[in-house]
């Protein structure tokens, strides 16, 4: 294993801009034995011609799939997959963008702890998130690392708070994990967001599995994408809320609420086909969930009062401009 074959999966439908940058990144790695596979959800002749440009470039090999009919994100990652000849697979989600060491760092963190590609792991690292759509300051995640979490589920790793903030995160573009995993436990199919959570907790019922994580931020989630065009920020909070329910075993009782109150909360505020009255009536119903002891936790009385502000539209909309409660934000999310 001193060179292996890494295959980079990015699904893509009909963003050539934001493609180009995470092609041309890939071209800039460090490591060199990569092929680069790019499924299009769908049909595209403009993402087609994009990629086609770059073929001969280098000596990476670059090919496109075009599912036909739409598949969506998890179908096009399996079928990826299916078509891969790498030991190594690294999710790539077209909208983001990697620093030129990332899969080299990998690599040498898999090596360092004498793993093979027969072996059952996920790899992630750090990531920088830009804070403002101008893209001028970013911060760093997750705040604490996997190894420090001391989390023996991943679910509890993800969305456990502490303090005012979610301790961890592995985004699906920092991602690098042995082929076998991915063509034992592919993707689900038809969901319409959450789809690296569902694969990650699906993983984690393995009793050999390991987590790594390269410390450094090798991967940039870019801000310059609109909310419409990512699909992880689309408001689907029922669908939420159900797979929540699904996987209840796999979170522990902080993750659990924390999920409540970070994901399904802001959900129904946010939710314009709901009433004021429909809104207070989902809200209250959510947090009848939560244990007294929640209530002991700031993150969660950070959340209530994000609720408190943000169902009060018209006080909302007077001062969400003000820079006192632009600071506000910041500090809190």
């Amino acid at each position: 294993m001193d060179h292996p074959l890494v295959s980079v999966i990015i699904p893509t439908i009909e963003r050539p801009y934001y493609l180009k940058r995470a092609i041309e990144s890939v071209l800039k790695q460090s490591y060199d034995n990569l092929e680069i596979i790019v499924v299009i959800d769908g049909m595209s002749s403009k993402t087609v011609e994009l990629i086609d440009s770059y073929k001969n470039k280098s000596g990476i090999s670059l090919q496109w799939i075009e599912t036909g009919k739409k598949v969506g994100g998890s179908e096009a990652r399996n079928i990826g997959a299916q078509k891969a000849q790498g030991d190594f697979i690294a999710l790539f989600d077209d909208d983001d963008e990697w620093l030129g060491d990332k899969i080299v760092a990998q690599l040498n963190l898999i090596k360092e702890y004498t793993l093979t590609e027969k072996d059952s792991f996920v790899c992630f690292t750090s990531i920088y998130v830009y804070e403002s759509s101008d893209q001028k300051k970013y911060k760093q995640l997750p705040i604490v690392t996997y190894l420090d979490s001391r989390k023996e589920r991943i679910a509890d790793y993800l969305f456990e708070a502490n303090g005012l903030k979610r301790i961890g995160l592995i985004q699906t573009s920092t991602i690098l994990t042995p082929r076998h995993l991915l063509l034992q436990y592919p993707f689900t199919k038809g969901l319409p967001k959450h789809q690296d959570w569902d694969w990650l907790l699906k993983v984690d019922q393995l009793p050999d599995l390991q987590v790594l994580q390269v410390n450094q931020p090798m991967v940039i989630y870019h801000s310059d994408v609109p909310k419409e065009k990512r699909i992880g920020l689309a408001n689907h909070w029922r669908f939420s809320e159900e797979w929540l329910s699904e996987h209840r075993d796999s979170f522990g009782k902080n993750a659990y609420e924390t999920f409540l109150l970070d994901i399904l909360i802001p959900g129904i505020i946010t939710d314009e086909s709901l009433s004021g009255t429909e809104r207070t009536i989902e809200i209250k119903r959510i947090l009848y969930k939560l244990s007294l002891r929640a209530y002991s936790r700031p993150f969660t009385w950070k959340m209530l009062s994000y609720s408190i502000i943000r169902k009060n539209d018209y006080f909302f909309k007077k001062i969400q401009h003000s820079s006192l409660l632009m600071s506000v934000k910041n500090w809190l999310f």
